[in-house]
């Protein structure tokens, strides 16, 4: 990790460190430098880029239920284990699912629009506010944006997803330093890899 990483404890906020454990439910937050990798039992692991919020397993009954996405940018690897058969992924206008191991990227601007980028393996996406019967389909090295007013499109529009890239990311910071820093994503590309230097273990109880 680098740079303004906290978790909400008791409504304050508590700077986590690298190698530190942090509980279910916590909502997790990084400041302009701030970037952080978090590694969860069973072989899952996600990264926390600049001016981000999450919360880890909100609904801690449900294995499955891995991440809320409040703001920023995030970067998932999902890897459905023993007990459950799909990873979920939450966020404001739509929510993410995975049967078997893929990566994603996500990015939500101040409007709530979603872009959705599929790194590796396929993910099934659903509006959460207008929810249609089939959820879309997202394969690897493909794209995707969830706009809140209106229902996802299934054909991967590269000029949209372009301006929109521009716009997201002049707003979102991409981490602290060239170590892992990335610029903005260009039409047909995908958020590249990022590397980190002190990982702090990310474990469910």
């Amino acid at each position: 990790m680098n740079g303004e990483v906290s978790r909400l404890r008791d409504n304050r906020p508590w700077a986590i460190s690298g190698g530190e454990r942090v509980p279910t439910g916590q909502l997790i937050s990084t400041g302009k430098d701030g970037y952080a990798k978090f590694y969860v039992t069973g072989g899952s692991s996600f990264e926390l880029y600049a001016n981000s919020k999450v919360i880890f397993r909100e609904n801690p009954a449900n294995a499955g239920d891995l991440l809320d996405l409040v703001s920023g940018r995030v970067r998932i690897h999902l890897h459905p284990g023993i007990g459950f058969q799909q990873y979920r992924v939450y966020t404001p206008v739509a929510t993410i699912s995975a049967h078997n191991p893929a990566t994603i990227a996500l990015a939500i601007d101040e409007d709530d629009t979603l872009r959705v980028d599929v790194i590796e393996g396929e993910v099934r996406v659903q509006h959460a506010l207008l929810p249609s019967n089939e959820p879309v389909s997202v394969k690897a090295i493909d794209a995707i944006l969830v706009q809140r007013n209106q229902p996802i499109s299934r054909k991967v529009d590269r000029g949209s997803l372009y301006r929109y890239s521009e716009k997201v990311w002049s707003a979102i910071t991409f981490g602290h330093g060239s170590s892992h820093g990335t610029g903005p994503i260009e039409a047909g590309r995908l958020l590249s890899a990022s590397q980190a230097v002190l990982l702090p273990e990310f474990c469910s109880p």
